[in-house]
């Protein structure tokens, strides 16, 4: 099955953006989360920065960011068509990870999102960024590979 670029890209934006209010629904309720989650710190960092921002706001430019790292990813490998080729969604995974990671480097020294800099970034420390910003890229792609391979979207 082929997917059309545009719709994964709409689908990438929206899924982003999702995942951005759940992690504020998080957030926001931090004192309440099992110990075992309160260990990653991140969450916390968090605090300031979606204290910046309306649910909106936050949830579009998690959306923006996920959708040019979307467009970026599938220009360098195609999202796959099928789930039974595991080397091809290895590589895939693994070079969404990488640009994803990468990709907030960008975020930091454009200076465009100071607020997530200043209460994100700066906390976190460029590996710890990166781990975050990749693992956040996964996530998004494993949700959109179950979307459009086992729910059929």
């Amino acid at each position: 099955m082929k997917i059309n670029t545009s719709k994964l890209i709409i689908y990438t934006f929206i899924i982003t953006s999702i995942w951005d209010i759940l992690l504020r629904f998080m957030v926001e309720r931090y004192a309440l989360l099992p110990n075992i989650i309160k260990k990653y710190k991140f969450l916390k960092y968090l605090t300031q920065y979606f204290k910046q921002h309306t649910l909106i706001s936050a949830a579009l430019i998690a959306g923006f960011i996920g959708a040019v790292v979307q467009f970026i990813v599938i220009q360098s490998y195609p999202f796959p068509s099928l789930l039974d080729n595991y080397m091809k969604l290895f590589l895939f995974l693994l070079l969404s990870f990488i640009i994803s990671g990468l990709f907030g480097f960008i975020i930091k020294e454009s200076k465009l999102f100071p607020y997530l800099t200043d209460s994100y970034y700066k906390k976190l420390g460029p590996i710890n960024a990166m781990i975050h910003d990749g693992v956040s890229g996964i996530i998004v792609q494993l949700t959109l590979l179950f979307l459009f391979h086992i729910i059929k979207l």
